[in-house]
């Protein structure tokens, strides 16, 4: 079995079950009774953990191995959702299950991709094409979000929240098929004192940072891409006011999004890899601002399904291409650290987020929420436009070169 069938087999699993997790915790949880301000209270302790957890977790994984990090990870994950499924509306219960998720996902986050970039990369050698790596797993990804999208609407509405335990049950199933499928990544020591190795680590980390223009680019462009999300447990009730209706509606709306991302990735995956992905980033950035001025002033259900699909189609090119960028920029020895830094970042200011809008999100409108988001992609085009090969190409010269 080739790498990349691996890849994609492990991406299936834990694409679904993050999704399905993503999706129904909104909807699902407050149906049983928990309160906005209560999951969006627990979305702020997850991403609070992932941030204080990350790059200790990361280097831990450069120095253990990457492959002992995600199956440890994973299995955290599945037991997060068996507390979601029996915690009925116990807000403690709630907030510990997020807790435990965070926790679980920053062991996994960069060690998993990075074995797998890892693994894929000494298969191929040379003729190694990242840019179809990369949007060839995004595209399976989509795959399983579609499907994860498609069977909300049925499990939340039979298994209410029992249906967390089939995102738990795949979590488990990805953790054990990582463990068969890859052969741990021989981990570099330099080092006898543990503390010496992880402040060594980290410091390489944060210089492969310092010495990269795309990745400086990436901190503030991949924060402002978040808002919308940490905006978006507001978008349930604005498609009910709009016309949509339950859970079901919601999964319409995701549906539609991952379908779009798929044909965006799979026109993607069959091209060479660019000179640079960062024009790609900055229209794809442009696509999203537009995406969000349409839902603002939508007037109906189905106007406003259309600014979302766009701005998910647009994802369809900008995910790809930020993995990319971070994982050819990192050399191996401090991949997972290189990532767990950049992500550390953006999730200090995702949880310093949650925290704000748990005291806020009842009292925010819902096109003002829109227009947030939209001011924030707006100024990451710009930031991006930075990114170009020429230090000091301008947005017009950007999107010059991604025509």
């Amino acid at each position: 079995m080739k790498v990349l069938a691996k890849a994609q087999t492990v991406t299936v699993f834990r694409g679904f079950a993050a999704m399905l997790f993503t999706l129904a915790a909104s909807p699902v949880l407050n149906s049983q009774g928990v309160s906005f301000q209560v999951i969006s209270l627990g979305f702020g302790i997850l991403y609070g953990i992932l941030a204080i957890a990350e790059i200790p977790t990361g280097v831990w994984a450069d120095v253990f191995g990457s492959k002992k990090s995600a199956i440890f990870g994973g299995l955290l994950q599945a037991l997060s959702q068996v507390v979601f499924a029996y915690g009925n509306n116990d807000s403690l219960m709630i907030l510990s299950g997020f807790a435990i998720y965070g926790l679980g996902t920053s062991f996994v986050s960069g060690a998993l991709s990075a074995l797998m970039y890892g693994a894929a990369n000494s298969e191929g050698g040379e003729s190694f094409n990242s840019n179809r790596y990369f949007s060839a797993t995004e595209k399976v990804a989509v795959v399983s979000y579609i499907l994860a999208s498609l069977s909300l609407g049925f499990l939340s509405q039979y298994f209410g929240a029992k249906s967390f335990l089939f995102a738990g049950g795949l979590f488990l199933i990805a953790a054990c098929f990582v463990g068969f499928a890859f052969q741990e990544l021989p981990p570099e020591r330099e080092h006898k004192s543990l503390r010496k190795e992880f402040k060594s680590r980290i410091q390489e980390g944060f210089a492969g940072i310092r010495q990269s223009l795309q990745l400086k680019v990436l901190l503030p462009v991949r924060m402002l891409h978040q808002v919308e999300t940490i905006l978006g447990i507001l978008w349930l009730p604005w498609i009910k006011d709009l016309g949509g209706g339950d859970a079901r509606w919601f999964s319409a709306l995701a549906t539609g999004s991952y379908v779009l991302r798929y044909f965006v990735n799979q026109y993607f995956s069959g091209k060479q890899r660019p000179n640079s992905y960062m024009p790609r980033i900055v229209y794809s950035l442009a696509c999203m601002a537009l995406g969000t001025v349409i839902c603002a002033f939508a007037g109906n259900v189905w106007v406003a399904l259309f600014g979302v699909w766009t701005m998910a189609g647009a994802r369809g090119a900008f995910l790809p291409a930020v993995q990319a960028i971070q994982h050819e920029e990192f050399s191996e020895k401090v991949r997972t650290t290189g990532l767990s830094v950049m992500n550390f970042s953006t999730e200090v200011m995702i949880a310093l987020s949650y925290f704000i809008s748990a005291s806020i999100v009842d009292h925010i409108s819902v096109r003002t929420a829109w227009l947030v988001s939209g001011v924030c992609f707006a100024v990451g085009v710009g930031i991006s436009a930075l990114g170009t090969t020429n230090k000091h190409a301008g947005l017009g010269e950007v999107l010059e070169k991604s025509s």
